[in-house]
């Protein structure tokens, strides 16, 4: 049993525990810490994603959108400034391999044209990868900010 499937709080009156990620009265098949990664949103796992990165001497960079122009009755617009399903992080360390994530919610789909970038950007001798929020709980994000590829 997991240190959060200990944590469980039972309500009131309830026969069943209370899922501290989705406060349903649920028991999850799959285990608690399933619920919480399905419940991250990408901005929260970019956020932790680059606190680990930054706290490991990494540099980051986030390809975002961005607002141009005027007012919205000005004709200003969203715009992203990268190709279409470039990386949203891009990572460098001196001495290290080049690392672009594209971050997706635990449940999130990689579209065709981000799978087309990942794919020439590994090679291209840079390491691109996707990641989830089960991939900060099993320790995969600190394994590859860890490791770093020498060139």
């Amino acid at each position: 049993m997991t240190t959060r499937n200990s944590a469980l709080k039972l309500a009131a009156g309830a026969a069943r525990p209370v899922c501290p990620s989705c406060h349903k009265r649920i028991v999850h098949r799959e285990g608690l810490d399933w619920c919480a990664d399905r419940q991250m949103s990408e901005k929260t796992l970019q956020d932790r994603v680059i606190g680990r990165a930054k706290r490991r001497g990494w540099k980051t960079a986030h390809a975002g959108r961005g607002w141009v122009g005027g007012s919205e009755e000005e004709g200003g617009q969203w715009v992203t400034p990268m190709s279409k399903g470039w990386p949203d992080l891009t990572l460098a360390k001196a001495g290290n391999q080049l690392i672009f994530m594209e971050l997706k919610k635990e449940e999130g789909v990689v579209e065709p044209e981000q799978l087309e970038w990942l794919q020439l950007l590994n090679l291209c001798g840079a390491r691109a990868i996707v990641i989830r929020p089960s991939d900060l709980r099993l320790g995969r994000v600190n394994a590859v900010l860890s490791q770093g590829s020498p060139l």
